[in-house]
């Protein structure tokens, strides 16, 4: 007995029983999609029985074994066919390798399962044909040994086929012949992915023997090979060989006859062709650029206006140099394939493509053909999506090159087309877009002052086609038209624009303020003051538009303006911090522009009046925001020193320069505003700085005491006498107090050594009005031999004092100006003999008052004073120096004088 034998075919039963029983357990328990470790562990173990089986033999299977084997294998390849088709798993993952190991391992049971030498042609045609599949699937996957491998398979079983076919049926040859022609291909597929290009160039050429024998289908799988190796080496950059193939793809289609493709072989057919062009255009070689001209030339008179066509043209027209780059041919192609293609998601996003293409090298065609697209395709389709893109990218382009008349008025035009056409208003955000898009033009042309661009845009964003526009953009283009409409000084434009707005926009602080504007222009105070009142409501935390309005009516020189927007500031001042303006500055301006108007020729009693009361209360608002106390960022006062003096000072210098013109009411207010600031100043100010508010405030009490009186006597109602009284009585007690602290009392003046004190309280008696006569008389009396005394002036000088001391006096109690014309008369005999007489001029006004005075009092017949005057005028009369010619004169004039003999 042979042990030997009998040892090898138990060993190789143990290998069929492994090999079959392996193949149902896959088929079994097959992992599922999550149990990402059993298909790993499948893959591994599959590849290693894929290892072995490759290697094994048998000779003589016999029948049972063959059975076996061939049903084990059959049954397992069946059942991956359709599990894969089920899975539907993408290509290149974990499971799809999964199934091409099966496949791969279910071909090599049923190669194992074969009788050698004893197969029919069947048989071997089956055998091929599986191992093309599988060796498809390994290169789909990646897997180029395995695909080495089955392909390998195939090729002996091909070469064993060609033995036979000169005696096959026909049916069979036919058969051979097809499956020959797919081995090459996907050998040919093979050689490419393991990158031998040379052997890929040799298998080409045995297809090139077999090519007259290849049905439709073969010839579309082969060109469909050709044209994947093209696009592989075009993405590599390689495109002389890309060309080639691609040469050899569309060759190959293009040899057969157009109604034997199907309809996947024709669109193939087109894809090659476009595959094709492109390599031809990126060899940038003369010739190939002609190659691509012909070819599409040649398709054009094929197919028409079909998109892949019409999308060629357009590539080689970019292909062309810049400086000869067509302009009008691409804008007729794009214009070509808006007329004729289908409309879709994609072909909306090609035309748009190339429109942007065309636009970087001739906007106004594109914007010729842009508005074709919209006003023909998209507007008809009723899509919102594309009319709204097309529509924002149609007036970027607009507003991305420079502005002429012509190109805003053909995107007028095309607003127009949409507007009438589209069923449905453009949505609320494509006008948004739309209209920040304009904006910035708007923006721009205005600030180069182009105002006809500006107006034009803006027309344009005012669209009616704009009906969903926000009412804020509305009032916002309204307001730069209004200010065009200012900047041009078309007042009557302004005002249509300004009246045509809603009411809330009108409300808008800065509608206001253009409207302020308009209103400064048309000389509209009532109009300004409106304006005014409005934005100080609606812009209280943030006053810069009233800042602005003060700018403008001061450009304007219309200072009453100015002052309104002023004070407007100064109120918000007391709620809010004014942030880098100044409040005392601002207060000061206020004041001096207030203070300019006074004395102007334009203005009435009454204004004047009104714009007294306002100086007043803009002191008083001083003196309010002072009690404040407001301080800066640092912490440091706003009301320094230096800004207390200039209050006082101007609040005294204004009221005393005015007090003959004030009326007494507002002498007192503004003097008791002086009093207030004085009242302010730190106590350690220096000493002669404190003497001074010393005396200012004595004279300021003084002062207001005297308008007091005076509004006292002059009033009707009891009560508010008693009020005026009152605040004479407390300034007087103030004055009083203030005078002992300084001097003690007038007695004690000779301690005082301040000539400008004297002259100051002189010039206070001089300017008051109703004081009484015998404080007149007394205390100017003494003041001026105090200033005498001081000074040691001369005649001439004395006499001057004198004169304002009996003009002061005149008209008050008799007894006073008598007495000092007495005074008048005895310098006047004194110094007549001496040096330094009383110079003539002034003898002569003392003489001519008093007897002009005496005559005045004979007509009022108090007979008494008259003499007395006229005696004066004739004793000072003699001492003049005219040789007697006044004295003999006023000696015929009163002996024309009839007193009563009593």
């Amino acid at each position: 007995m042979d042990t030997s034998a009998d040892s090898s075919h138990a060993a190789r039963d143990k290998r069929i029983k492994s090999i079959v029983s392996f193949s149902h357990e896959i088929q079994k328990n097959f992992p599922s999609k999550n149990d990402k470790q059993a298909q790993k562990n499948l893959i591994d173990e599959l590849e290693n029985r894929i290892n072995a089986i490759k290697s094994y033999s048998l000779k003589s299977p016999g029948s049972q074994r063959h059975t076996q084997l061939d049903s084990a294998g059959t049954d397992l390849w069946n059942w991956c066919v359709q599990a894969r088709r089920q899975d539907y798993c993408d290509v290149l993952t974990e499971r799809s390798k999964l199934f091409t190991y099966v496949r791969v391992y279910a071909f090599l049971i049923l190669a194992l399962a074969q009788w050698g030498d004893r197969n029919t042609p069947g048989d071997l045609l089956r055998l091929e044909k599986l191992a093309i599949k599988a060796g498809r699937s390994c290169i789909v996957g990646g897997e180029l040994d395995f695909a080495s491998i089955v392909l390998q398979k195939a090729a002996d079983y091909n070469g064993t086929l060609q033995n036979l076919q000169a005696n096959l049926p026909d049916e069979e040859s036919d058969a051979c012949k097809k499956l020959e022609a797919e081995y090459f291909t996907i050998r040919i597929a093979l050689a490419w992915k393991q990158e031998r290009l040379d052997v890929a160039d040799h298998l080409y050429g045995k297809v090139q023997n077999c090519k007259h024998s290849l049905d439709p289908v073969s010839v579309e799988n082969l060109a469909d090979s050709f044209l994947e190796i093209g696009k592989d080496l075009t993405t590599k950059k390689n495109f002389s060989l890309a060309t080639k193939w691609l040469e050899r793809a569309y060759e190959c289609i293009n040899n057969q006859e157009l109604d034997q493709l199907s309809r996947e072989a024709v669109e193939l057919r087109l894809v090659i062709s476009q595959a094709l062009v492109r390599s031809y255009l990126n060899t940038h070689t003369t010739d190939d650029f002609r190659k691509a001209e012909n070819h599409i030339r040649y398709i054009e008179s094929e197919v028409g206006d079909k998109l892949v066509v019409l999308l060629l043209r357009l590539e080689v027209l970019l292909s062309s140099p810049a400086e000869a780059f067509d302009s009008n041919a691409y804008a007729g192609v794009l214009q070509r394939m808006v007329r004729s293609m289908d409309m879709s998601e994609s072909c909306f996003s090609i035309v748009i493509h190339h429109i942007r293409k065309l636009n970087d090298k001739c906007p106004s065609l594109a914007s010729s053909v842009f508005d074709e697209f919209i006003a023909s395709r998209v507007v008809p389709s009723q899509h919102e999506a594309w009319v709204e893109k097309a529509v924002v990218l149609r007036t970027q382009l607009a507003t991305t090159h420079r502005d002429t008349s012509e190109s805003i008025q053909e995107l007028t035009v095309m607003f127009d087309g949409v507007g009438v056409n589209l069923e449905t208003p453009l949505p609320a955000p494509a006008v948004l877009a739309v209209q920040t898009l304009i904006w910035k033009k708007v923006d721009a042309s205005f600030s180069q002052g182009e105002l006809d661009i500006t107006e034009k845009w803006c027309r344009v964003a005012m669209h009616p086609a704009f009906c969903n526009s926000g009412p804020a953009n509305t009032a916002k283009i309204a307001r730069k038209l209004m200010s065009c409409a200012l900047q041009r000084n078309n007042l009557d434009n302004a005002t249509e624009i300004f009246q045509s707005m809603s009411e809330s926009a009108k409300r808008e602080p800065m509608t206001l303020y253009l409207a302020y504007k308009l209103a400064l222009r048309s000389g509209d105070r009532e109009m300004a003051s409106d304006c005014l009142k409005r934005i100080s409501e609606a812009s209280s935390s943030d006053p810069q538009y009233l800042y602005a309005c003060c700018i403008d009516a001061q450009e304007a020189e219309d200072k009453r303006c100015a002052i309104e927007a002023l004070q407007h500031l100064i109120q918000i001042s007391e709620y809010t911090s004014l942030g880098a303006v100044h409040l005392p500055a601002l207060l000061r301006v206020v004041i001096r522009l207030e203070a300019s108007l006074l004395y102007s020729q334009d203005q009435d009693e009454a204004d004047r009046h009104i714009l007294i009361d306002d100086i007043c209360q803009v002191f008083e608002c001083v003196v309010a925001a002072i009690q404040r106390d407001p301080r800066d960022e640092q912490g440091h006062k706003l009301f320094t020193v230096e800004e207390l003096d200039w209050f006082c000072k101007n609040a005294y210098n204004l009221s005393l320069k005015n007090i003959h013109v004030w009326q007494p009411r507002q002498t007192a207010r503004m003097f008791q505003y002086c009093l207030s600031f004085i009242s302010q100043y730190p106590r350690d100010i220096p000493v002669q700085a404190a003497e001074d508010l010393s005396l200012r405030a004595m004279f300021c009490h003084f002062l207001t005491a005297t308008a007091h009186i005076a509004l006292a006597r002059s009033e009707d109602n009891i009560e508010t006498q008693l009020q005026d009284y009152l605040a004479t009585r407390n300034h007087v007690k103030s004055f009083d107090e203030a005078l002992e602290a300084r001097l003690g009392n007038l007695d004690e003046a000779e301690a005082c050594h301040d000539l400008s004190t004297f002259q100051a309280m002189a010039d206070c008696l001089l300017r008051a009005q109703s004081a009484p006569g015998q404080v007149l008389y007394s205390t100017l009396r003494k003041i001026i031999n105090y200033i005498f005394s001081l000074e040691r002036f001369d005649n001439e000088k004395l006499a001057k004092y004198l004169r304002c001391l009996l003009k002061a006096t005149l008209a008050s109690e008799p007894e006073f100006p008598l007495k000092i014309m007495d005074d008048i008369c005895r310098l006047v005999k004194q110094c007549a003999g001496g040096e330094n007489p009383i110079p003539p001029r002034e003898v002569e006004w003392f003489t001519t008052t008093a007897f002009n005075h005496g005559v005045d009092l004979y007509g009022a017949n108090d007979d008494g004073l008259s003499k007395k005057w006229i005696a004066h005028a004739l004793t000072l009369a003699h001492y003049h120096q005219d040789g007697g010619d006044l004295e003999r004169e006023l000696q015929k004039r009163q002996i024309s004088l009839k007193w009563d003999s009593g």
